[in-house]
């Protein structure tokens, strides 16, 4: 396969597949959406042939789908494209699995998103019927994301044929990889014995865990192969460019940097924040913190960390909690933070590595006329778990039409669909980043202006100022070598908090009415050229260096 296709894609198309090239339903969309346009194009068999590629990477996301494997063998009658050993593996997947007639309360396990008892269900499912992989299926990507290797473990060890020692492989290397085993993660996925094949997603982990070990040189013969095999999978492109051609050495940020934190009544998770940051090298760093009215111990962990550290922390206390909004303005526009260079924005449940600032540093150089720099966010005790990465808007479906919104809000989210095996370790430009740990010049913060109100008492405040750094043309930029540990709160009790769906859903309209649909297109016009332009100096530059190396 060549990129030669790239020319031949429909700019929805395009922009998709510059967006990720993994993510199992981003792939399926993306699939459907290039075969749908191939129809009348002088180039149709090549954007098939990237369409049933994408198909393929799906499945090997998720290989015990029956559903994904009854239509590549489907498309297989009519192209022929797979080997006789993935159709006896895929048919054997398709042949052992049906949908149960009865989904109704498993639909409503997922609804609450209750995963102890979704996890309890199905484990009792396969147990029952463990001839029909429907279950396997599902029980095998909830343990991967509830990070429950054992179980996944335990239910692998059946006496399966040899034809499905590939999907036994994948998930068995991927157990090892995020447990942190590189060295058995490499034994599982590289063996082929009886005949065994390596997908392409289990060789992109493998080239991983080979980087992790020190192996780079080996990494980079796989990373190789698979830029050439699927020139599509950008985020292999986006990594390896930062890996191998990213010269920043920088330690630190080039100024001084007031981090600020707001808190409200987490005393402490505010404590383990402080120590994570205060670990870091704070030469150039002062610290302002605001109790938003805590009644908690927050009060007296604040004049201990004033303390400890002196005239590197400031800490403002308010009689109430004044929402997020307006805690981040109130910081924003203190006397004192206007004799800083950059401003950045900390949650107060969230840990900073001890590099943060030469990440953030790299991302400055690389792309200084940035309105915010952004960082990838995991789940802290689970950091295989991708909370957030770089924000790209789906397009408000054509005729969209409603009293009060605008567009419909949307962003395409591939990072959620899968656990992070280094996929998303890149910078570059995107729509939004998340709030969690941002950082501005602090000249573009002012110019800018302050966060809406409207947004109080939190959630999209950030994204929604982001989006006026998008009015005014400029861009965010995510900096996915920046990882960032962030609690979150348990599905259960999420669904337990009535009034804080009700906030969130009462700012989504918020927003929905506060920019017109042009000028939400034209941020999303803006994005697909950042990322065109982006990717294709990239891609050249990694050309160049792949031919040198032959």
């Amino acid at each position: 396969m060549t990129g030669l296709f790239w020319r031949q894609l429909d700019t929805a198309s395009r922009y998709r597949l510059l967006v990720s090239g993994h993510g199992k339903m981003h792939l399926m969309e993306t699939a459907n959406l290039i075969i749908n346009s191939a129809e009348g194009s002088n180039e149709k068999g090549a954007l098939i042939d990237v369409g049933v590629d994408m198909f393929l990477a799906a499945w090997e996301t998720s290989p015990l789908d029956g559903q994904l494997a009854s239509n590549l063998l489907a498309i297989n009658q009519q192209l022929q494209f797979l080997s006789d050993k993935l159709v006896e593996t895929l048919s054997l997947i398709a042949g052992n699995s049906s949908i149960p007639e009865s989904l109704g309360y498993l639909q409503r396990l997922v609804a609450k998103d209750d995963k102890e008892k979704l996890l309890e269900y199905l484990s009792k499912q396969t147990e029952r019927q463990p001839e029909n992989l429907f279950w396997l299926s599902h029980l095998m990507d909830l343990t991967f994301f509830m990070g429950r290797h054992e179980v996944a473990s335990e239910a692998l060890a059946r006496d399966w044929p040899s034809s499905m020692n590939i999907v036994v492989n994948k998930y068995a290397g991927d157990i090892a990889f995020c447990s942190g085993d590189y060295e058995k993660a490499e034994k599982i996925y590289s063996d082929t014995s009886g005949g065994s094949l390596i997908t392409g997603e289990s060789l992109l982990h493998l080239a991983e865990a080979l980087d992790r070990m020190g192996r780079r040189e080996e990494a980079m013969i796989l990373w190789r192969d698979r830029m050439n095999a699927r020139p599509w999978q950008v985020n292999t492109w986006f990594k390896v460019y930062d890996r191998i051609l990213d010269g920043h050495s920088s330690k630190f940020l080039k100024g001084k940097v007031a981090v600020c934190l707001y808190t409200y009544n987490k005393g402490p998770d505010f404590n383990e924040t402080m120590k994570s940051l205060a670990a870091t090298p704070l030469d150039n760093i002062h610290i302002f913190a605001l109790n938003n009215g805590s009644s908690d111990s927050t009060s007296k962990i604040m004049a201990q960390w004033q303390d400890k550290l002196g005239d590197k922390f400031k800490y403002i206390e308010l009689p109430v909690n004044i929402g997020a909004p307006a805690a981040r303005n109130w910081l924003k526009n203190l006397s004192e933070i206007k004799n800083y260079d950059y401003v950045a924005y900390l949650d107060d449940d969230a840990f900073v590595p001890d590099d943060w600032q030469a990440q953030f540093s790299a991302a400055v150089e690389s792309y200084p006329d940035a309105g915010v720099w952004g960082c990838r966010v995991v789940n802290a005790g689970q950091e295989e778990v991708i909370q957030h990465a770089d924000i790209h808007l789906r397009e408000t479906p054509h005729g969209f039409e409603d009293t009060v919104r605008s567009f419909e809000f949307s962003y395409m989210d591939p990072y959620n669909q899968d656990l992070d095996y280094g996929q998303f370790d890149f910078c570059r430009p995107c729509v939004s980043v998340t709030g969690c740990f941002h950082l501005f010049r602090q000249s573009v913060l002012q110019e800018i202006g302050d966060f809406d109100l409207r947004f109080a008492p939190t959630q999209y405040d950030d994204i929604d100022h982001d989006f006026m750094l998008a009015k005014a043309g400029k861009t965010a930029v995510y900096q996915g070598n920046l990882k960032v540990k962030h609690k979150r709160k348990s599905g259960s009790a999420v669904a337990l908090s009535r009034a804080a769906r009700g906030s969130g859903a009462g700012n989504v309209i918020k927003l929905e009415s506060k920019y017109s649909a042009s000028e939400v297109a034209g941020i999303i016009d803006r994005d697909v050229k950042r990322l065109e332009n982006d990717f294709t100096e990239k891609s050249l530059k990694l050309g160049q260096m792949m031919r040198s190396m032959d």
